[in-house]
């Protein structure tokens, strides 16, 4: 086996970096000849990713958080070879991804656990909306893409700032408080399977393959990667007190049966602005900004070829 390994070196801040010696050498001893090479700027993930994949590697490995595990699946997808086997390591601020999988914690479990794991295929989505000079632009995401203040919140933390030191977890947390307290409800039009299911207002959609997102938010508790379906789970507009309360309940999938929140299966889902540029709904892609609606996302069953350890199983509410 010819393993490639793509190194977000920036990911997880300080603790990423002090946590990579020991990552290094259980990875090393693992898969012994294995490639590693790091990234330095957006994109470079799916660029390196589809360069090994040309040159025929059997596995390729991220090592980074969501935004990064995303981008190098987004780059073998795009390949020459899009049934290249794919891992990672979760290394991130948020890893909602990996909360999809019982990983082991110790560092050689980990990469032993993915040189054990049998190959199979999962779902991926695939988001593509209108560019600037009136051709398209696509992104394929592996966990959740979503729209409103759930955007805002991962601009917020991508920007960084004195929050960068705290927890993940915590560090989302205390983010979404702050953006939901200043977001104003953006109106659109939302479909499913050409059905449609929202017009008007909302706080934030997610269009999700995996279950979790803003740093261990269940969003959607039932969501399984190799179903062949999206779980679309809505949060329309409402008063701050009433989103902050159902913030507070997503960690044990409380929201479940909210009168507020629609959950939604389907596997194409197209939203559009009803409020003018001006008010036009910011997208997030695997924790990684995509400018704004209109979008389209297509689910692509099994489109994914994994070597990743079982799945955690379901959420409990």
């Amino acid at each position: 086996m010819t393993v490639a390994i793509i190194r977000n070196p920036a990911a997880g801040g300080w603790r990423g970096r002090l946590s990579w010696p020991a990552l290094r050498t259980a990875l090393q001893t693992v898969f012994p000849g294995a490639e590693i090479v790091e990234t330095a700027e957006s994109g470079d993930g799916a660029r390196l990713a589809a360069e090994f994949c040309a040159r025929n590697v059997s596995l390729v490995v991220a090592v980074g958080g969501d935004g990064t595990i995303g981008e190098v699946a987004d780059g073998i997808m795009r390949s020459a070879r899009p049934k290249t086997a794919f891992s990672f390591v979760p290394a991130g601020t948020g890893s909602d991804f990996a909360r999809n999988f019982a990983w082991p914690s110790d560092t050689v479990a980990m990469a032993q656990a993915i040189a054990a794991a049998e190959p199979r295929t999962i779902d991926i989505g695939r988001l593509t909306r209108p560019a600037p000079d009136g051709s398209t632009s696509t992104r394929h995401f592996i966990n959740i893409a979503s729209f409103g203040v759930s955007g805002e919140v991962v601009r917020a933390i991508n920007e960084g700032g004195s929050g960068a030191v705290l927890p993940g977890s915590l560090r989302f947390h205390l983010t979404s408080v702050r953006q939901i307290l200043r977001y104003k409800p953006q109106s659109v039009r939302v479909s499913v399977d050409g059905v449609e299911i929202h017009r008007g207002p909302i706080t934030t959609i997610a269009v999700s393959n995996g279950r979790f997102f803003g740093g261990g938010m269940q969003v959607a508790p039932a969501a399984d990667l190799a179903d062949g379906l999206f779980d679309i789970v809505v949060l329309g507009g409402a008063s701050r007190l009433k989103v902050l309360s159902i913030l507070a309940s997503l960690y044990r999938a409380g929201h479940v049966g909210n009168p507020l929140v629609g959950s939604y299966r389907g596997r194409v889902v197209e939203v559009e602005p009803l409020d003018g540029e001006e008010g036009r709904a910011l997208l997030e892609c695997d924790g990684e900004m995509f400018r704004h609606v209109p979008a389209r996302f297509d689910l692509l069953p099994a489109a994914l070829t994994v070597k990743l350890p079982p799945a955690f199983g379901r959420a409990v509410a």
